[in-house]
C-alpha cells in the first residue's frame, strides 16, 4: 500500500480523460484509488505495481496529437496489455505524469521507462511493515531487521528512541547494512597486502579479463583499492564492458534479433492485432518484423489468415515502424511481409511504404556490388521482403525471374476434430474442417472492425481465401525487393542457383527435417544467403521452438513470438540483449575452415543473491543440457548467501550456448528471478548479475552475485562439412556424446 498523500484529491476522485483503443475513443472518467488506476467498464483496473512502461507524448501513429498522451504498459495473467489516454488539459496532464512516475517508483522493483527507482530499502520495509502501522517499537523493529538478514549493533540503537516510524526504521536499515560479499573478497584479496596498483592490476588481468590501465586511479582511496573501492567497482559498467561486433560484414554474417507475427499481442489464433507489438519489440531491439497483408476497404490491414484475429490497419504500423525502428538501434530493419493482397492493393502497399519511410526505405541498390551491404551501410534504412509471385507483363525496372521467384504458401494443418464452439475458446487446438463448415454458415457482416465476432471476421477470411486464381505480382512492389526478395526453398542441389538477394523462409518444422538432412549444405549456404525461420502454423498459442539449433545452422532470420515469455522467447532476449540487434556469427559459420574442436571448463562460484523478493531460495544452473543446484537456503534476506561451486564441461560454440541461472522457491518450485547468457557473452571474474522475473521485466535492485572462471583444452577434430561423420581424438568419454549431438 502506498503513503497517503501521493494521489491528489482532484485524481482520487476522478477526471475525464480520453481513452482510445482499437475500436473507438471514448470520453471516460479516470481515478486512482487503492493502488489501482479504475475506471467504469470490463477489465477496468490496472495494479500500479503491475506498470512495466510509461510512454509520455508518444502516440503510436500519426493520428493524434501527442501532446498530452499517455500510455501505460502493463502485464496482467501473463500477457502485456496498454492503456492509451488523452488528458484535456495540460495541467490535468502533469498531475497524472508526476502521480504516476511518484506511485510506481515507491511500488515497483522492476525497471520501469520513465520513472526514477525509489530506495530500495523503501521496497523492501514495505513488504514487512505491519499494516496500517504508523509506528512500531524497537523490539519490533530488531525483529524486522532480523528478517531482512541484519544485524544491529548496539550503538546504533542508542540514536533510536522506543518507538519508530517507516522513515526512521528506514534509516536504521541504512545505518546497519554491511556488504559481506565484498568484505570476505577484499580480505581474500588481501591476505597478502594490501591492494595496490599491482595487486589490482593481477585482479583485473587474471580474475576480471578486462583492461585496467585507468581502473585503479578511478576507484583508488590514497594508494590502494579499500572496500568501498570493490564495492563501487564491482557493480559498475567497468567490471562489464561491452564489446561491440564489427557491423563492417554482409548482412548474411549476422544473427538478426526478428519477430514473428509482430501485430499480436495474445495468441496467433485469437489473439487482437495492434500496432503496441510493433513498438514494444523495436523498443526491445528487434530488427526485423512481420506483416501479414490483406485487402481493407480502402487499404491494406494487417491479421493472421483464416484466423479470429482482428485487423489494423497497414499505413498505422508504418507510422510506428518509422517513428521507433531507430530509437534503439541505427542498424537496418526488414519488414517481412506476407502479401495476400489484390493487385490494385499491392499498389496502395507500395505507396505507403514509400509515403510513410520516405528516404529511409531501400528502392534501389547502394552500389553495384553483387553481394550483399554491411549493417554499417545500412544504418537508418528500411528493407522490404516479400515473396513475389509471378509478375504480369507490366513492364518494370526489377529484374525477377518468374521462374525463381515461385510462390510458397505458409503451413495450414485442417484436421475434422472439433466443434464450433471449441474453436472459439480454445487455447491449444487444431484449426479444424468441422469449425470452417459452421462458420461458414454464420452470418457475413460488412464491418470490418474489431466489434466484429472473432467468428464473424473468420468467416470473411475464409470467403475471400476460396478463389483459386491469385492476383499478379504487383511491379511497384516487385521494384522495393532489392536485397529481400524472398523465394521458395528449392534445395541446395547444385542445379539450383540463389542470387545473393534471395532468401527462403520456412517453419521450424521444415527447418527441423533440413537439420536432420541436410545441415552441413545449410550452413554453406547461409555463409552467403540470408534464410528465415519462423514457428509452424500449429503454434496457434504462439508458443516458441528453440532457436539454438537454427543459430547452430547459421540462420540469420530466427523469428520469435515475443508476445509469449516461454524458453524460446528468453533464449532470444538473452542473445540480442545489450546489442544492436545485429549479432555476428562465429567464424566458422561465416566461412570454411579447419575447426579445432575444444574442450572447455566451466567454473561457477554462487556466492549471494541480494534484494530478491522471497524467501527460502535455491540457485539452478543449466549449461547446454546439464543441470546443477545449489542447496537450499531458508528465510527472507537482504542478502541470501551459499557460497557454492557448481562445475560444467562440454564441447560447442560458446557464442551458441546459453547459461542459465534460475532462482526457486523451495515450496513449490516457483520462478523468482532468471538470467541467460551465451556464454561468449557471459563475463569472467566477479559479478553481480541483473535478475528479471518470470516474464522477462528486469528487477531494479535484485542481483545474484557469483564468480566465473572458463578455461579450454583444444582437442583436434576432423569435420567435413559434406557429411555428419566425424573422426576425433583426445576427447573425454564422457562428452563424446555432445560432439555427435551437436552435428545433428
Amino acid at each position: 500500500m502506498v503513503k497517503s498523500g501521493l494521489v491528489p484529491r482532484q485524481l482520487s476522485k476522478g477526471v475525464p480523460m480520453l481513452k482510445i483503443s482499437s475500436k473507438k475513443l471514448k470520453q471516460v472518467v479516470i481515478r486512482i484509488e487503492d493502488d489501482e488506476i479504475k475506471w467504469a467498464g470490463k477489465g477496468s483496473n490496472i495494479a500500479v505495481n503491475s506498470i512495466r512502461e510509461l510512454r509520455l507524448g508518444q502516440p503510436p501513429t500519426e493520428a493524434y496529437n501527442g501532446k498530452r498522451w499517455i500510455t501505460v504498459v502493463y502485464v496482467r495473467s501473463g500477457q502485456w496489455k496498454v492503456l492509451h489516454m488523452i488528458a484535456l488539459t495540460d495541467d490535468v496532464y502533469d498531475l497524472w505524469v508526476n502521480t504516476l512516475q511518484t506511485l510506481v517508483s515507491q511500488t515497483s522493483d522492476r525497471l520501469v521507462a520513465q520513472v526514477t527507482p525509489t530506495d530500495p530499502d523503501l521496497l523492501w520495509i514495505r513488504q514487512l511493515w505491519p499494516a496500517g502501522a504508523k509506528t512500531i517499537d524497537l523490539e519490533s523493529a530488531l525483529g524486522l531487521c532480523g528478517q531482512m538478514g541484519l544485524t544491529v549493533p548496539a550503538r546504533l540503537l542508542h540514536d533510536h528512541v522506543a518507538s519508530l516510524d517507516i522513515d526512521a526504521f528506514r534509516s536504521l536499515v541504512k545505518a546497519a547494512q554491511t556488504r559481506p560479499e565484498v568484505l570476505s573478497l577484499h580480505a581474500s584479496l588481501t591476505s597478502s597486502g594490501k591492494l595496490d596498483r599491482n595487486a589490482v592490476d593481477r585482479f583485473l588481468a587474471d580474475i576480471q579479463h578486462v583492461k585496467g590501465d585507468e581502473l585503479f586511479d578511478k576507484y583508488a582511496h590514497g594508494e590502494e583499492w579499500t572496500v568501498e573501492s570493490l564495492a563501487e567497482f564491482l557493480p559498475s559498467a567497468d567490471n562489464n564492458p561491452r564489446l561491440e561486433d564489427d557491423m563492417t560484414f554482409p548482412l548474411q554474417h549476422y544473427f538478426i534479433s526478428s519477430s514473428h507475427n509482430t501485430y499480436l499481442v495474445g495468441e496467433q489464433w485469437r489473439g487482437e492485432s495492434t500496432v503496441e507489438g510493433y513498438i514494444r519489440v523495436l523498443l526491445g531491439g528487434c530488427r526485423c518484423v512481420e506483416i501479414d497483408c490483406h485487402d481493407g476497404d480502402n487499404e491494406p490491414v494487417a491479421h493472421h489468415r483464416v484466423t479470429l484475429t482482428s485487423s489494423v490497419p497497414v499505413r498505422d504500423i508504418c507510422q510506428a515502424i518509422s517513428k521507433y525502428a531507430f530509437v534503439i538501434s541505427p542498424y537496418p530493419v526488414i519488414i517481412s511481409a506476407e502479401v495476400h493482397c489484390s493487385f490494385e492493393q499491392q499498389g496502395k502497399l507500395a505507396m505507403i511504404l514509400r509515403e510513410e519511410f520516405g528516404d529511409n526505405l531501400i528502392t534501389s541498390p547502394i552500389d553495384d556490388r553483387e553481394g550483399l551491404p554491411s549493417p554499417e551501410e545500412l544504418k537508418y534504412r528500411i528493407l522490404f521482403k516479400t515473396k513475389a509471385r509471378k509478375l504480369d507483363s507490366t513492364p518494370t525496372s526489377a529484374t525477377f525471374s518468374s521462374s525463381s521467384l515461385s510462390p510458397s504458401p505458409r503451413e495450414a494443418t485442417f484436421s475434422p476434430s472439433i466443434t464450433a464452439t471449441s474453436v472459439a475458446t480454445a487455447s491449444s487446438s487444431t484449426v479444424t474442417a468441422s469449425s470452417v463448415a459452421t462458420v461458414a454458415a454464420i452470418p457475413a457482416s460488412d464491418s470490418t472492425t474489431e466489434s466484429d465476432s472473432g467468428l464473424a471476421r473468420l468467416k470473411r477470411r475464409l470467403s475471400h481465401t476460396s478463389t483459386p486464381d491469385r492476383p499478379a505480382f504487383s511491379p511497384s512492389l516487385a521494384e522495393l525487393l532489392v536485397y529481400t526478395a524472398g523465394i521458395k526453398y528449392q534445395g541446395f542441389s547444385k542445379l539450383v542457383t540463389y542470387e545473393p538477394r534471395h532468401q527462403f523462409s520456412v517453419s521450424d518444422k521444415t527447418g527441423g527435417r533440413i537439420l536432420r538432412e541436410a545441415k552441413n549444405d545449410w550452413i554453406k549456404h547461409n555463409y552467403t544467403h540470408i534464410s528465415r525461420v519462423y514457428p509452424k502454423a500449429l503454434r496457434i498459442t504462439s508458443s516458441n521452438y528453440d532457436p539454438i539449433p537454427f543459430w547452430s545452422a547459421g540462420c540469420q532470420l530466427v523469428a520469435i513470438n515475443w508476445q509469449t515469455v516461454d524458453h524460446g522467447a528468453i533464449l532470444n532476449h538473452a542473445m540480442f540483449s545489450d546489442t544492436p540487434g545485429y549479432v555476428l556469427k562465429p567464424i566458422s559459420l561465416r566461412q570454411k575452415i579447419h575447426e579445432i574442436q575444444q574442450v572447455y571448463h566451466v567454473r561457477i562460484q554462487i556466492i549471494s543473491a541480494q534484494r530478491l523478493p522471497a524467501q527460502d531460495l535455491y540457485v539452478e544452473a543449466t549449461l547446454g543440457n546439464d543441470t546443477r543446484k545449489t542447496s537450499k537456503m531458508d528465510g527472507m534476506s537482504l542478502n541470501t548467501t551459499w557460497n557454492e561451486t557448481l562445475s560444467f564441461e562440454f564441447i560447442s560454440t560458446p557464442s551458441i550456448l546459453h547459461l542459465t541461472f534460475l532462482l526457486l522457491e523451495i515450496k513449490n518450485k516457483s520462478l523468482i528471478a532468471r538470467w541467460t547468457k551465451p556464454l561468449s557473452k557471459t563475463p569472467r571474474g566477479y559479478h553481480y548479475l541483473s535478475l528479471y522475473d518470470n516474464l522477462f521485466s528486469k528487477y531494479i535492485f535484485a542481483t545474484l552475485f557469483v564468480r566465473i572462471d572458463m578455461s579450454t583444452t583444444p582437442v583436434e577434430t576432423n569435420r567435413s562439412h559434406r557429411g555428419d561423420h566425424h573422426t576425433h581424438n583426445s576427447i573425454p568419454n564422457h562428452l563424446t556424446h555432445q560432439l555427435y549431438s551437436l552435428s545433428l
